[in-house]
């Protein structure tokens, strides 16, 4: 694969999943790791699994809908590892229904999370890699961000908003 020895790299739903997944492949190719989550008990089991294969790990409890805690976050990883080399937005949820039966509260809550989420975490991790003249964003999408699915207009459309988030910053 590649040697990632002495970058940092941050990765939002890291507890369970895909991010699990996705933070331990990173510590395995050598980078250190903070893992971010909601659930910290969860992500305890997952940094003494990226503890084990050498590298160093951060757990930052952190609801990424909440600006206030994503900068918090993103003060912490810096302090700790002194800077963030990669950032993966995998947070992310679904309350799938039929949009005539969709309460607001599924809609807003899958929007805020993947799609708010995401462009929180951008942000605060943006201005630091442009200092450091380095630094690569990972937003994981969906394909039906492109086709839809039926059942899952609020998924779609934050997986739709996520990848115009992404376009527009790769023109920056």
């Amino acid at each position: 694969m590649f040697d990632l020895t002495g970058r940092n790299a941050v990765v939002t739903g890291a507890s369970a999943g895909l991010g699990r997944e996705i933070a331990l492949a990173l510590a395995g190719q050598g980078a250190n790791v903070a893992i971010l989550a909601r659930r910290e008990n969860k992500l305890e089991e997952v940094a003494a699994e990226i503890r084990a294969l050498g590298v160093d790990c951060l757990v930052v409890k952190c609801d990424v809908t909440i600006n206030a805690q994503v900068e918090a976050a993103a003060a912490k990883c810096i302090a700790h590892f002194g800077k963030v080399d990669i950032l993966v937005n995998n947070a992310g949820i679904t309350r799938d229904g039929l949009m005539l039966r969709m309460p607001e509260a599924d809609w807003d809550a899958v929007l805020d999370t993947n799609l708010k989420g995401a462009f929180c975490c951008c942000k605060a991790a943006y201005r630091p890699m442009m200092r450091q003249r380095y630094g690569r964003i990972i937003n994981m999408s969906s394909v039906v961000g492109l086709r839809g699915n039926a059942g899952q207009a609020n998924y779609s459309a934050s997986k739709a908003g996520l990848i115009g988030l992404t376009l527009s910053l790769i023109h920056i």
